[in-house]
């Protein structure tokens, strides 16, 4: 028994510890399938998707079918009485049962709609003059609706779901960018304080080193004893400096884990592999590729043509107007029903409509300007996100750069610290240096290993950020 909860304790304790390590590319992987921003983008792709279906659904036929079980009325009518030759109010009503079929079918090349509807209806009519009367009746008929010299606002609506689709997917597009670059970020400003966590603690084992020496150089009285306490205190500093890091280090995991869309639970690890390839970038090439494949600059373009079409729109408001209805149909009225099916008697009727605006205070003018201003308005935006996409490639462009010299010339330091540092740990052991000469070496080794980790880390985030700016992988 005692073996067997041993053995649970130790698969539970396994469970809760189990720790993954991460490498950027699962890291990524991981955001792109369970991150909050990639939920939200496609979420707002699928939005878009159905909103462009349902208008491509709504220029199919559509069939609608009504009853009235029953319809009642029941009121007072005023009717001539020829008896005593005065008007007088008598009770009258009816109760109807009916059914409607309409099949309506928009047409899109010219904003009109192609209706067929049908009804059949059985009627009881009461009075006190009449009695009860029941009669039948049935009706079926075609309708055109076919609206002139306006603007086609079934064509411009599907326009419009389909413009605004693209302009989503280039924002999913554009928000897979934004997560790659801003995992990737995360990702090195996570590993950059594991690596401060590791460096510190280097640190504080040279420095116990350097004050366990110090301390046996005192007891044979070979320095004197401010030298001691001060790699005391340099001890103690440099172990209250790995109790921050490590807090650092925590809720930078925390964050992480948050950001690729893990449980906070969850025990995990970053791994990097940080190799210095440098790459050429060709400011000009780099410009063009921006300004040519952005998301941004491409929806900029889509609200410029959205605009225009609205200010079409407007304007189609103060023309004249003309509206053709034409009508045919067929029905049957009788007192038995299976007579209202033959020996039908037609009906036809055809109208022009025409509207002519003639004074509406100048209202039409003032929406036309205002689209007018909402147009111009995008053309500015365009403009100057042209010349901020431009702004944001060089910046990224300098910002490697900058990065890539940093590594370049602090690639060799870390090297050059170490050997400068353990000669001067030897010469303090032989009394050639004092402490402090020692706490200075140990300073410059830890400042150049975060100085090289920090440019090497620049380097990559530099990067990431221009292939996001330029939507070029490098």
């Amino acid at each position: 028994m005692k073996r067997v909860i041993i053995i649970f304790v130790f698969l539970s304790y396994s469970i809760v510890y189990s720790q993954r390590t991460l490498t950027l590319e699962e890291s990524i992987s991981i955001a792109m399938g369970e991150s909050y921003s990639i939920k939200s983008a496609e979420q707002s792709l699928v939005s878009s998707q159905m909103n462009l279906e349902a208008i491509k659904m709504g220029l199919r036929s559509s069939v609608n079918l009504e009853f009235d079980l029953p319809r009642y009325s029941r009121s007072l009518s005023s009717q001539f009485n020829t008896t005593i030759g005065t008007e007088q109010f008598f009770e009258v009503g009816y109760t109807t049962i009916e059914g409607r079929l309409s099949i309506t079918q928009p047409i899109l090349f010219t904003n009109g709609t192609l209706s067929i509807s049908g009804s059949v209806f059985g009627r009881d009519q009461f009075g006190e003059l009449t009695g009860t009367n029941r009669d039948y009746f049935s009706n079926v008929g075609i309708r055109l609706r076919q609206p002139l010299f306006v603007f086609n606002t079934q064509a411009a609506n599907l326009d419009r779901a389909e413009i605004n689709l693209e302009k989503t997917e280039r924002q999913y597009t554009q928000a897979e960018k934004d997560i790659i670059y801003n995992v990737t970020s995360s990702f090195y400003y996570l590993f950059r304080s594991k690596k401060n966590v590791e460096i510190t603690k280097e640190k504080v084992a040279q420095t116990e080193i350097s004050y366990n020496t110090a301390a046996n150089k005192f007891k044979a009285g070979l320095i004197p004893e401010v030298e001691m306490l001060q790699l005391e205190v340099d001890l103690a500093a440099s172990k209250n400096e790995l109790l921050n890091a490590e807090q650092l280090f925590e809720e930078a995991r925390n964050e992480f884990k948050l950001l690729i869309g893990l449980s906070l639970d969850e025990q995990i690890d970053v791994m990097a592999n940080l190799q210095y390839s440098p790459v050429e970038i060709k400011t000009e090439e780099a410009i063009e590729n921006a300004l040519k494949h952005r998301s941004d600059i491409l929806n900029a373009e889509a609200d410029i043509t959205l605009s225009k079409m609205n200010i079409d729109q407007v304007e189609s408001q103060s023309t004249i107007r003309a509206d053709l209805t034409a009508n045919y149909g067929i029905n049957k009225n009788d007192e038995q029903f299976d007579n209202i099916f033959n020996n039908f008697e037609d009906t036809r009727s055809v109208t022009m409509t025409v509207s002519i605006p003639v004074w509406d205070w100048g209202k039409n003018a003032r929406e036309v300007e205002s689209a007018e201003a909402g147009h111009n308005l995008n053309l500015l935006k365009y403009q100057n996100l042209k010349e901020q996409i431009v702004k944001e490639v060089l910046s990224a462009i300098n910002r490697l750069n900058s990065a890539k010299a940093r590594v370049e010339v602090l690639s060799k330091s870390v090297d050059v610290a170490v050997k400068s540092y353990e000669i001067n740990l030897e010469r303090f052991k032989s009394g050639n240096i004092t402490s402090f000469d020692l706490s200075q070496m140990q300073l410059k080794l830890t400042d150049s290993k975060i100085n090289s980790l920090n440019a090497m880390i620049d380097y990559q985030i530099a990067l990431a950020d221009l292939e996001r700016k330029t939507f070029k992988e490098y």
